[in-house]
């Protein structure tokens, strides 16, 4: 079937919108017709660094199911869902149900072909990669099943969009490795959506300190109603040891850090503020030595696990994620990707 969609074609430049031939889905696959994809950092990342071109960006869609594959069971035309990753459901990482860990989910280095190379979406004849098998810069996608998460159709799947990638990565990577204690205290360097989403998860965890970092003063302040206890402007701070002192002299040393931001100056505070035995993790591409670091990719999330518990916190009122949205028309990606940018918008939201 034909679409419509906002490709990369080069290296430089902007999103092109172009006419796209997408396959039917596949026995184990399931068509989607998009309703709203979240821009995230990947999509700025890949979209002047990816390894080939053309290259269909978008992988935090939400849609209706149009049609499914004849071994899809669980998922029927018109059912809401929200898209994350692909899992292929046999590697080992799978089979231990670690499914942020399989084999496939970045093949290679975000490039979304299935397992046997091929793509579902093609332009003038030719195949095209799509970011983690998504490609939801566009009117329909074909998906693998295993991304697939079913919601009920009366919430507004545009607020929901969001769920499948950042803020999944935020609140995962605190819940599922983390772990924080009730009582505990977790430094959050970087108030994107993932840093959002780690916030959320903190307070739900019961942790008595919740101190967020970040040099944008508006999102700081709305940390505080997600529940941040205590917030630093980084650029008030007159260098590392002035930042680590603020935390260290306000409270002690803390028990978790999560960094989201790959800032070497603001990586290097976390070792000076966090206790011998604390437990640190990132996803912003930098390190550091010890605490038990890891880069949480995904959150350690399963999304058929963790989506359905952020959508009770957002229906209690426990995670206002249209506080971090502004919806542009499809017709604006290239407007909303600059947005995203140039952090003048926390999560900028396509509607189809």
């Amino acid at each position: 079937m034909g679409i419509r969609a906002a490709v990369q074609m080069t290296e430089d430049g902007e999103l092109t919108f172009c006419d796209m031939e997408l396959q039917k889905p596949r026995p184990d696959e399931v068509l989607v017709k998009i309703v709203a994809c979240g821009i995230c950092h990947t999509d700025i990342m890949m979209q002047h660094h990816s390894s080939q071109y053309p290259f269909l960006l978008g992988h935090e869609g939400s849609g209706i199911v149009a049609e499914t594959g004849s071994k899809v069971e669980d998922i029927t035309k018109g059912d809401a869902v929200i898209i994350s990753y692909t899992s292929c459901g046999h590697c080992r990482a799978c089979r231990e149900k670690r499914p942020y860990e399989c084999a496939s989910l970045y093949n290679p280095f975000f490039l979304g072909y299935r397992e046997d190379g091929t793509s579902q979406v093609s332009l003038n004849g030719r195949e095209v990669p799509t970011l983690i098998r998504q490609g939801a810069f566009a009117e329909y996608v074909v998906v693998h099943r295993s991304s697939l998460v079913k919601v009920d159709p009366e919430l507004d799947i545009r607020c929901l969009a969001p769920m499948g990638c950042g803020l999944m990565t935020g609140a995962g990577s605190v819940l599922n490795y983390l772990k924080p204690e009730k009582g505990s205290s977790i430094v959050i360097f970087g108030l994107g959506a993932v840093g959002f989403g780690a916030v959320t998860a903190a307070k739900k965890a019961g942790c008595r300190r919740i101190i967020v970092v970040d040099r944008i003063s508006d999102r700081l302040e709305l940390a505080r109603k997600f529940g941040a206890t205590e917030v630093i402007d980084s650029r008030k701070e007159k260098d590392r040891a002035d930042m680590a002192e603020s935390i260290v002299n306000n409270g002690g040393r803390v028990d978790y850090g999560f960094d989201t931001t790959g800032n070497a100056t603001l990586l290097a505070v976390l070792p000076k503020v966090l206790k011998p035995d604390a437990t640190a993790c990132g996803v912003g591409g930098g390190s550091i030595e010890g605490f038990g670091w890891k880069c949480t990719d995904e959150g350690f999330s399963i999304p058929q696990e963790m989506i359905p518990e952020m959508i009770r916190w957002y229906k209690k009122g426990k995670f206002p994620v249209e506080n971090l949205i502004r919806f542009y028309p499809f017709e604006k990606v290239n407007s909303a990707m600059e947005a995203m940018r140039k952090g003048t918008v926390i999560k900028p939201v396509l509607i189809m």
